[in-house]
């Protein structure tokens, strides 16, 4: 019997733990943004551009965030996705040799 559906779990394994890599890292680098654009305040730069400034910064934070929260998302999925697949190939196995 040919399968026409294919899964390479350490594959999906992989994309789970470099999906999870990259949304900590994006995360840390966003913490360290913040922090820096945080600083500015109250250092004379009080001027209408430095409230465009901080308006955008703080519209591009909060976009960037829903970018790690989707990215995150997605590595929960796979790895439900792993868990379903796993427990599919058990159940598959378990019928085919009369378990």
């Amino acid at each position: 019997m040919s399968s026409e559906f294919s899964v390479d779990l350490d594959h999906l394994d992989e994309i789970v733990t470099k999906l999870s890599a990259l949304a900590a890292f994006i995360d840390e680098r966003l913490d360290g943004i913040d922090g820096r654009i945080a600083t500015l305040s109250g250092t004379g730069w009080e001027s209408i551009a430095a409230q465009a400034y901080t308006e955008a910064h703080r519209q591009w934070s909060v976009s960037a965030r829903e970018f790690v929260e989707g990215v995150k998302d997605l590595s929960d999925a796979a790895k439900k996705a792993h868990a379903d697949l796993t427990y599919a190939v058990e159940l598959n196995s378990n019928m085919l040799n009369g378990g």
